[in-house]
């Protein structure tokens, strides 16, 4: 019987020990809250500036099909003119209601000279949208916004 015991404990600790070694970008109360926001319309006023940053994702190597969890993410960001990336303006936002998932996704990112990598990332089944921003030095503002879906 202490035998049993003992083995049922050692295998929820590796089960937590497992889920607890990837990144949970978004809760399943996020993703709900999100999903039941009322459609927003956004309108920009000004279009787009042309010698802002550029944002590349390069992982998942393809949104347009459904991924598995966990998954890696990278993300790489190319200024242009000359002007340097201010990684210090980076932000990343959640679903319609733009929950800021910023210091949690950095917590856990690497930062490389050229962008930020996550090797180890897990979100709740369903359809997904983030977006990213980020200033470079001369303050010109990129953004780009993610959509994909986990099985």
């Amino acid at each position: 019987m202490i035998a049993i015991t003992r083995s049922i404990f050692l295998i929820g600790l590796l089960s937590v020990a497992e889920s607890s070694f990837a990144l949970q970008l978004v809760t399943p109360e996020e993703v709900m809250a999100s999903r039941s926001a009322p459609p927003v319309q956004e309108v920009s006023s000004e279009p787009s500036d042309p010698m802002a940053p550029q944002i590349t994702v390069v992982a998942p190597d393809s949104i347009d099909k459904a991924i598995k969890n966990p998954f890696k993410m990278e993300v790489l960001f190319k200024s242009k003119d000359g002007a340097a990336v201010d990684f210090k303006s980076f932000q990343a936002f959640y679903g319609l209601l733009k929950l800021d998932i910023t210091s949690r996704l950095m917590q856990e990112a690497e930062k490389t000279s050229t962008g930020i990598k996550l090797s180890n990332v897990n979100v709740p089944s369903g359809s997904h949208r983030i977006l990213l921003r980020i200033k470079d030095s001369q303050n010109r503002l990129a953004e780009k916004q993610i959509s994909f879906k986990v099985e």
